[in-house]
């Protein structure tokens, strides 16, 4: 493995998303977003940058490559929640509770908004609940907040096409589509949610929840092609991993970081590979091959790699 590429920016970087590739399988992205936090108004921004190789090759043999900025915007408070839609279509989320679509203009390489949904996360006047969480299917958005409250958009719409209005009686942290009327939520209690989008009114149509001590789960992230895979970060630092075939709890809970787990990711094209990043300051490289070799031969138990530990823990049908 080569050695990591670290650039100062001069910002505190609170959300990272890379451009999705036109064809993944083939190419890689080199472009991805990030956006800022706890900065002065007026110096948070959403930022574009580019992975470029060097002219010269270090001795090492290492493919090194330099980060350029592409471009940036000013953003209406802290970047909360950042997604990508397409290649050139990016949204996010604010702590003033506002939700804007960027588009990155490639020829010209500028951000301009193209519309905002203002205060979408509504609350007493100088005093708007953070926007936590969205989400992307085609021209659909879904966001969540700290108002408790799940909105769907729809990109051609300048009004929610569907408000789930006080949806949950704590935080809402984050959402994910699993298909195209269904959304997954996890809250501050722990718990993980089923929403059936067709359904009238704002109760769930399933709930999960971990066992135990209620602890917050902060992040979700749904398996690239088998969507009843949900992987979640919690407060406590846990990884877990639901099988949404099974009633309740989590198929499989394991001890990850020594501090809360903000962000997991699957790898889109190789699901086998699972990311995590915590407050305690590190990333950790999930590799869950094992896993999937050992369900193909029928065993019950292996071990999973991550970072340069082995975690041992028993085998559900999950996969």
């Amino acid at each position: 493995m080569s050695a990591p590429y670290v650039k100062f920016v001069s910002q505190k970087i609170n959300k990272i998303r890379w451009r999705p590739s036109p064809n993944p399988s083939l190419e890689q992205s080199t472009v991805f977003a990030t956006g800022s936090w706890d900065d002065e108004p007026g110096q948070l921004r959403v930022s574009v940058w580019e992975l470029e190789p060097q002219s010269e090759a270090p001795p090492t043999g290492d493919v090194a490559e330099e980060l350029k900025l592409l471009c940036d915007v000013q953003h209406p408070g802290d970047v909360t929640a950042l997604q990508y839609l397409n290649n050139d279509i990016i949204l996010t989320g604010s702590s003033n509770g506002t939700v804007t679509v960027y588009k990155h203009h490639h020829r010209s390489q500028t951000l301009s908004a193209m519309s905002s949904y203002q205060h979408l996360h509504g609350g007493a006047a100088k005093h708007h609940n953070s926007c936590t969480g969205v989400a992307c299917r085609e021209l659909e958005v879904a966001t969540v907040g700290e108002d408790r409250t799940i909105n769907v958009l729809h990109l051609e719409q300048k009004t929610p096409v569907r408000t789930f209005d006080k949806a949950d009686s704590c935080t809402i942290n984050s959402v994910a589509f699993l298909k195209q009327n269904e959304l997954a939520t996890t809250n501050s209690f722990g718990q993980l949610k089923i929403w059936d989008l067709r359904q009238v009114g704002s109760r769930p149509a399933r709930m999960l929840l971990l066992t135990g001590e209620r602890v917050p789960l902060h992040c979700l992230d749904k398996h690239p092609t088998q969507p009843h895979v949900i992987a979640t970060g919690g407060q406590n630092g846990m990884l877990g991993v639901w099988d949404l075939r099974q009633e309740k709890y989590p198929a499989t809970l394991l001890s990850a970081h020594s501090g809360d787990l903000w962000e997991v990711k699957f790898h889109p094209t190789r699901p086998d590979h699972l990311f995590t990043c915590s407050e305690d300051g590190s990333t950790w490289h999930w590799d869950s091959s094992a896993v999937k070799e050992a369900l193909q031969a029928g065993k019950t138990g292996c071990r999973l790699r991550s970072e340069g530990q082995l975690i041992s823990f028993v085998l559900k049908d999950i996969l």
